[in-house]
C-alpha cells in the first residue's frame, strides 16, 4: 500500500509510516483519541495492546466507549446482531442496539449498581474535588479486569480523559451518585493536565479514530505548542458538510493544532477495517526497528 503511494491504499500506507515513527521514538507523547463505538465492535484488547506495549501516554475517549469497557469488565458481553430489526421488539426482549451489535439492557442495570458501590470506597476527601482522570484511574484499579482498557491504563500510569464522560451511561451513574453523595467533579482540573502533557512533551503524536469531541480536545490542548508533531486520523465522515469529525488535518494547520513542519495523514474508511491493517503493519516495523538498535 505504501508503495502505490495513491488514493485509500496510499493513505494507509502513510499513515503506517507516521505511526512507526510516533511508536518507536521515545521523543514522542503519544495520544489516542477514541470516538465511534470501538469497544463495543471488539476493539477492547487492541486498544489495551498499544497501552501494554507502552505505546501509548494518553487516552482521549468518548464516555461511551468506557461504559462499554466497564460492562465487559463487569462480566457482560457485545453480541452480534443486525441492522435487520424491529427497535420496538428488540427492547421488549431487554436489548439495546448500536448499528448491529446487541447489548442487554440489564448490563447497564447492574453497571449502574456496581459503579455507585465502587464510588463509596473512594475516601471521602479524595472525592470533594476529583478530576473525571482521576476518577477513572480510581474505577479503573477497583475493577481489577486484566484486560480492561482502564485498569491498564491505571497500571501503565497511562492518563484517561473523557470531557464528554457525563454524555454516557457511566456518567449517568457518576452523576446520580453526585446527587445523594459526596462527590465534586473538577472538568477544568483535566485541561490544565492535557495542557501541562503537551507542553512537556519533546514531540507530540495524535492517533484519532472517529472525531468528534475528543479529537478536538485534544488538538486544542497542543495550542499552546504551536501544534502536534505527528497525527493519524482515521475517519468515515467527509470534509465537505464543514464538521470537525470529517475535517482535514491540513485545516488544523491554520488554528495552530499542527505544526507546519508536522507529518500528518489522514485515511478516510471504516476504522474497524482500516486500524486493524495499520496496527498489524506497524507492530512488524516496531519490531524490526527494536532488532536493528540491538544488533
Amino acid at each position: 500500500m505504501g508503495d502505490t503511494g495513491v488514493l485509500g491504499g496510499g493513505r494507509i500506507g502513510a499513515a503506517i509510516g507516521v505511526l512507526t515513527e510516533m511508536f518507536s521514538n521515545s521523543d514522542y507523547t503519544n495520544f489516542l483519541t477514541l470516538a465511534g463505538p470501538m469497544v463495543p465492535s471488539g476493539f477492547r484488547l487492541a486498544i489495551g495492546d498499544m497501552v501494554t506495549r507502552g505505546f501509548l501516554d494518553a487516552i482521549v475517549s468518548t464516555g461511551a466507549n468506557l461504559t462499554h469497557d466497564v460492562v465487559e469488565s463487569l462480566g457482560f458481553r457485545h453480541y452480534q446482531g443486525t441492522f435487520d430489526v424491529d427497535d420496538r421488539k428488540l427492547i421488549r426482549a431487554g436489548y439495546n442496539r448500536i448499528a448491529d451489535i446487541f447489548v442487554k439492557e440489564s448490563s447497564f442495570e447492574q453497571l449502574d449498581q456496581r459503579v455507585r458501590r465502587m464510588l463509596k470506597t473512594i475516601p471521602l476527601e479524595d472525592r470533594r474535588n476529583i478530576s473525571f482522570s482521576e476518577l477513572l484511574k480510581l474505577l479503573g484499579l477497583l475493577l481489577k479486569d486484566r484486560d480492561s482498557i482502564l485498569y491498564k491504563a491505571a497500571m501503565k500510569n497511562v492518563k484517561v480523559f473523557s470531557p464528554g464522560l457525563l454524555d454516557s451511561i457511566l456518567g449517568l451513574s457518576i452523576w446520580s451518585f453526585s446527587q445523594t453523595e459526596t462527590l465534586g467533579l473538577n472538568p477544568s482540573a483535566d485541561v490544565t493536565r492535557m495542557v501541562d502533557v503537551a507542553m512537556t512533551s519533546k514531540k507530540m503524536g495524535v492517533l484519532i479514530i472517529g472525531g468528534g469531541l475528543p479529537k478536538h480536545h485534544t488538538l486544542l490542548a497542543s495550542v499552546l505548542r504551536e501544534g502536534v508533531d505527528a497525527a493519524v486520523q482515521i475517519t468515515a465522515d467527509r470534509p465537505e458538510p464543514g464538521g470537525l469529525s470529517g475535517a482535514s488535518l491540513a485545516e488544523s494547520i491554520s488554528w495552530r493544532k499542527i505544526r507546519k513542519a508536522g507529518r500528518f495523514v489522514d485515511v478516510y474508511g471504516d476504522a474497524t477495517i482500516c486500524l486493524p491493517l495499520i496496527l498489524a503493519a506497524v507492530l512488524e516495523k516496531v519490531k524490526k526497528r527494536k532488532r536493528i538498535l540491538v544488533s
